[in-house]
């Protein structure tokens, strides 16, 4: 994965040093905008994961030199089959927060390497298809449950740490990936059962509320004004 990682920054940055044209002009104007755009790793996976279906829009606004708000809306379910569990998760998330540019760019290059931090909420709901009981007593079978059990209005919170790169591949069209680290701050959990999977956190482990992300990112600029930077 950290391989990948390694090179699909290193293709985007050099195509985006490619498209970019030179100048030696001592002062430059800087665009503000704002981004939207998807993450289109959920469309990749979809492709590769045949129980998973989601979409998620980002956007981000450009409110200082280097400072951006950004936030994120998305819709997620996953089903999940193991040999005790066969369930599934549903529901819509939100993340916003900001992002801090630490790159220091050529004139006229627009690229950013950035970290950040989020807030993120989600409401979903789960329903649990089946269960298995092990019995510890080898004389008895193992008793299978199949009695579907909705839970409702579900509900997490939880804080994220991101570090991204984000590079102008053409004028105003941007393409990028980040990795997130997520600690779960609540959640309302059903009675008798676990969240295991919350949307726009993922997969939860028990006793662990950490969470790890990869997102990769496309998106389009809407220009608004430029200033013009030393």
């Amino acid at each position: 994965m950290l391989k990948y990682f390694i090179s699909f920054l290193t293709v985007i940055y050099c195509f985006s040093i490619f498209s970019q044209e030179k100048t030696n002009d001592s002062l430059y104007k800087s665009t503000y905008g704002i981004k939207l755009g998807i993450d289109f790793s959920k469309q990749i996976r979809m492709l590769t994961e045949s129980d998973y279906n989601g979409l998620v829009i980002i956007g981000d606004y450009r409110l200082f030199e280097k400072i951006y708000i950004a936030f994120e809306l998305g819709n997620e379910e996953k089903f999940i089959k193991n040999e005790v569990l066969n369930f599934n998760t549903k529901g819509t998330f939100f993340k916003a927060g900001i992002n801090y540019n630490v790159f220091k760019n050529l004139q006229e290059l627009e690229n950013e390497i950035y970290i950040g931090f989020r807030f993120g909420s989600s409401k979903f709901d789960q329903q649990l298809n089946s269960f298995t009981i092990y019995n510890i007593d080898q004389y008895w079978n193992q008793n299978n449950i199949e009695n579907p059990i909705s839970f409702n209005n579900l509900s997490a919170n939880w804080l994220e740490f991101i570090v991204g790169f984000k590079a102008q591949v053409v004028k105003n069209f941007y393409m990028g990936l980040n990795l997130n680290v997520n600690r779960l701050l609540n959640q309302k959990s059903p009675e008798n059962f676990n969240n295991l999977y919350i949307p726009g956190f993922n997969k939860v482990l028990e006793n662990n509320n950490i969470g790890v992300g990869l997102s990769y990112t496309i998106q389009y600029q809407i220009p608004l004004f430029r200033k013009i930077k030393n």
